[in-house]
């Protein structure tokens, strides 16, 4: 999986974000928030994982089911390919 867009990964006082920079910057208004759970998916895709892997990760992280955590993983890189930072 490719991260398109240059957006970078912080954490300011415990909340996780996506902060878009250089020409980014001017194709969106305002910076993503991630979750607990959005931001191990994030490092995840960041390391060069696929969809499996991420779907591995969530349910090693948080002891769900597979069902869950698909779903769970195609709504984020749905989100991501909305915005088409990946």
């Amino acid at each position: 999986m490719e991260i398109k867009k240059n957006v970078i990964m912080r954490t300011v006082a415990g909340e996780h974000m996506l902060v878009p920079v250089g020409d980014t910057v001017f194709q969106y208004n305002g910076i993503f928030m991630l979750t607990d759970s959005g931001k191990l998916l994030w490092d995840k895709i960041r390391d060069g994982a696929e969809s499996e892997g991420l779907v591995k990760a969530l349910i090693e992280e948080y002891d769900i089911d597979e069902a869950t955590a698909s779903k769970d993983v195609a709504d984020f890189l749905e989100k991501l390919q909305s915005y088409e930072i990946i």
